[in-house]
């Protein structure tokens, strides 16, 4: 960095030029810090640019370069501690998930009961045949939260608020649990 861009006074404005000040004074400081937590570049990147994105948007209070530092550092900061915290909870469902597969292959549920096995099987293709027949919306909330998804990470797949998630997951399950309800307890023909 040159040393006219680094002593210039940042604009207390949020004007173009003063964004442009500020990103291009710690755009190299704040992907660092995301560097260290995520340990990729492509990741540490996308989090730098979430910052600057953020402050673009809602710039800090700060009264002083010094607040203004702080705030950038301790948003790339979170930003990649909770990347990091979402890497490990994808890891750990993923490892479940195998761990699962692994458990309850057909070859072993048929080694240990072929009569639980061809039930296991009825009962899935139930499951999936209400599932084919609700409203979309309804099967990806239902199938993201069965995948263990956190409603942040539904809000974020399927582009709601977050708030929301709760209400659509309620009335997806509610459907799912009527009409599973109708389809056991139907006469058989």
């Amino acid at each position: 960095m040159s040393s006219d861009i680094r002593n210039r006074p940042i604009l207390a404005s949020t004007s173009e030029a003063s964004f442009e000040t500020v990103f291009t004074r710690y755009y190299s400081l704040v992907y660092q810090l995301a560097y260290r937590c995520v340990g990729q570049s492509d990741e540490a990147e996308d989090i730098a640019q979430e910052v600057f994105l953020r402050y673009h948007r809602v710039p800090p209070k700060a009264e002083s370069e010094a607040e203004r530092r702080s705030w950038l550092c301790r948003v790339a900061t979170n930003l990649g501690l909770n990347a990091l915290r979402s890497r490990q909870r994808r890891t750990k469902r993923e490892e479940q998930v195998s761990e699962t597969v692994r458990r309850s292959t057909p070859e072993a549920e048929a080694q240990q009961d072929p009569e639980q096995h061809v039930l296991i099987s009825e009962q899935a293709a139930l499951v999936r045949s209400i599932l084919a027949e609700m409203p979309e919306r309804q099967q990806a909330y239902i199938l993201l939260r069965s995948t263990g998804l956190s409603y942040a990470e539904i809000a974020q797949a399927t582009g709601v608020a977050t708030a929301s998630v709760g209400a659509l997951l309620a009335r997806a399950e509610r459907e799912f649990r009527r009409r599973y309800h109708e389809r056991v307890t139907a006469p058989r023909a």
